[in-house]
């Protein structure tokens, strides 16, 4: 048999700790070095022929991930998530334990996405991070006018009403906060529309079959279909529409040991926060429109609360996704 050498790497933004094991699991170097290819290569270079890598997937892995990949270098990528239930906080002791899990073919494994979907996520996280940083805009005019005992004739302030009506106090009475938090949340909305028009302009030039095929799905708007394609394509990586359903975290698991149920949550800290996302706020949608899902919602409300119905629905619609993408038809209403 071919002698191998596996190699655990902790990468951090300047610096990589490295643990070298040879088949029965012995440790033959370790140490650390700078988180650039060339100065990896330069201290594990007897290695790096019969060597099997594996990293962590954070922050900064993916610059040394593609430069391995296109030089023809076993290199594989950890499941953070899963690893962290297993493997303590501690750089050496990491770096040692992902070359022993890789040997012992025992490793949780992430998926790389090609880099067209890597793009869209970045187009996707951008977003997101405007439309929360909308959300706190929001909190915060509405703080400013609960404090100063300012009762608008509108249900929502931040309607197309609710926002003439704040105008038209603010030509009145000349309050500085609620000014400045609107010119604010004016130029954020700005920003949204525009990597809206953008995100659309990719998803088209990119992904148009998938695009169409979601937009068959009530709930499903051109930017939901953004955070679908960028979180679950290429659909063949789920086996079945369950393993889409736990990945997306929108159906509950259980701790339980013999006969005892120690609770039953969502997976929140080991699925895609953006894809359940998309699908809560898809099955929000679709909901208020006279199609199936709605009626599926009411059944389900019965006897319980809306945040439980609405979870049943984002479930449901997770399974239309999986069938759409698949056979890649569209959603009959």
């Amino acid at each position: 048999m071919e002698k191998k050498y596996y190699i655990g790497l902790d990468v951090h933004k300047r610096q990589t700790t490295y643990a070298v094991k040879d088949w029965n699991g012995v440790t033959l170097d370790s140490g650390e070095t700078a988180t650039q290819f060339a100065d990896l290569q330069s201290v594990l270079v007897k290695y790096i022929k019969r060597g099997v890598f594996v990293m962590e997937a954070c922050t900064n892995y993916y610059h040394l991930y593609k430069e391995m990949k296109e030089k023809k270098i076993d290199v594989h990528v950890a499941n953070v998530l899963q690893l962290r239930k297993l493997i303590g906080k501690n750089d050496k002791l990491d770096s040692e334990r992902l070359a022993d899990m890789l040997r012992l073919n025992a490793m949780p494994e992430s998926y790389i996405p090609e880099e067209r979907i890597q793009n869209l996520r970045i187009l996707i996280g951008l977003y997101h991070s405007e439309v929360i940083a909308r959300v706190r805009y929001n909190n915060q005019i509405d703080a400013v006018l609960d404090r100063n005992g300012i009762n608008l004739p509108v249900k929502n302030p931040f309607s197309k009403k609710g926002l003439v009506c704040i105008n038209q106090y603010l030509q009145e009475n000349n309050n500085f906060a609620i000014r400045t938090l609107l010119e604010g949340m004016k130029t954020l909305n700005e920003r949204i529309e525009h990597l809206s028009s953008e995100i659309l302009v990719y998803i088209k030039n990119n992904f148009l079959q998938e695009y169409e095929l979601l937009k068959s799905i009530p709930g499903v708007g051109d930017v939901l279909a953004g955070y679908l394609i960028a979180e679950i394509c290429p659909i063949d990586r789920f086996a079945n529409k369950r393993k889409l359903r736990r990945y997306a975290g929108v159906v509950p698991v259980r701790e339980q040991s013999d006969k005892k149920i120690y609770a039953t949550y969502l997976p929140k800290h080991a699925s895609r926060k953006l894809l359940r996302y998309a699908l809560v706020l898809a099955a929000n949608c679709a909901v208020r429109t006279d199609c199936r899902p709605r009626k599926y919602y009411q059944k389900k409300k019965k006897g319980r609360n809306h945040g439980h119905a609405i979870m049943c629905v984002a479930s449901s619609l997770s399974d239309i996704v999986y069938m759409v993408l698949k056979t890649k038809q569209p959603y009959n209403l």
